[in-house]
């Protein structure tokens, strides 16, 4: 199936003419502009300049910054239960989660397996809709949304990396990273020079037309990560993204996701059992048997109960 085969089933599933955004007032994350502004100078991505550190790299990627709200929750879970019928028996994997995620944070979920954690990830990022409780992504609860207008808000808020990586196995690197902004209906010239600029930034410029197939674990992920900050999303949500990762990548990988996080405030939200991910954090979630155990916040100079 070729990419424009794939494009054209998701829309005819989603019917996006027909599905009105409850989040459109939120911000126009998707400007049409093909340049980057450093200081007083706006740089066209023509340009294609010598990225030589991560916060060049981040500013290429013409990454969007979001201003840090710290009186209003960005996202809010409240009440939250996820039950699941396993036969006769109800299986409940979170209990009554409470929890607000501020713009801006760099916030670690830790917990043993069968915490929760995965299911918590779900939830926050509009894949699957509680049993009881609400959601909130800015100000508006998602719980009783249709999958139609979960996936256009999926689409435009949220950058996901998967430990799988999720790949669509008949696309090439290049178009597996194009997709979403295809999916957005981007300009094809602003979309394309975009991919190429993500895909430098992973290192995979000389993979562009590899099939996952034909790349590394490695290679796998960081292809996922560019792909996830393809429409520059508020929100980066992350299950293990340095589990397939030899320790150099894992380390280039929380140094570039904690960069996103310092320098331009993404919200960064990561699913893991790495304690080395804990050093970038803001807070740490503990989760256990579906309840949250502690939540600790973070200073640069240790941890803050």
């Amino acid at each position: 199936m070729t990419l424009t085969e794939i494009l054209d089933t998701f829309k005819t599933k989603l019917n996006l003419p027909k599905v009105m955004n409850p989040l459109e007032r939120a911000a126009d994350f998707y400007g049409g502009s093909s340049k980057v502004s450093e200081g007083n100078e706006s740089r066209d991505l023509n340009d294609n300049p010598d990225i030589n550190s991560i916060s060049d790299a981040i500013r290429s990627s013409g990454a969007v910054r979001v201003s840090q709200n710290g009186e209003k929750p960005f996202i809010r879970l409240t009440g939250v239960w996820k039950i699941y019928q396993m036969g006769e028996v109800d299986f409940a994997a979170l209990k009554g989660i409470n929890l607000e995620i501020y713009e801006g944070e760099f916030l670690v979920v830790l917990g043993p397996s069968g915490s929760g954690k995965s299911t918590l990830m779900n939830l926050i990022g509009c894949l699957d809709l509680p049993s009881k409780g609400t959601v909130f992504l800015d100000s508006n609860d998602i719980s009783g949304l249709d999958e139609s207008e979960l996936a256009r808000i999926r689409g435009q808020m949220i950058g996901f990396i998967f430990q799988n990586f999720n790949l669509i196995p008949t696309l090439n690197t290049q178009e597996n990273v194009l997709l979403p902004l295809e999916f957005q209906e981007e300009d094809a010239q602003t979309a394309w020079k975009k991919t190429d600029y993500l895909l430098e930034i992973v290192g995979l410029s000389d993979k562009k037309q590899n099939l996952p197939s034909q790349l590394s674990g490695g290679q796998r992920q960081r292809v996922a990560i560019a792909r996830s900050l393809a429409v520059n999303p508020p929100i980066i949500l992350a299950d293990e993204p340095t589990g397939n990762l030899d320790s150099k990548t894992g380390s280039y990988i929380l140094e570039f996701l904690a960069e996103l996080h310092e320098k331009e405030g993404k919200t960064i939200i990561i699913v893991t059992h790495d304690l080395e991910i804990i050093k970038h954090a803001t807070r740490i979630v503990y989760l256990k048997d579906g309840e949250i155990e502690k939540i600790e916040k973070r200073k640069k100079n240790g941890l803050e109960e």
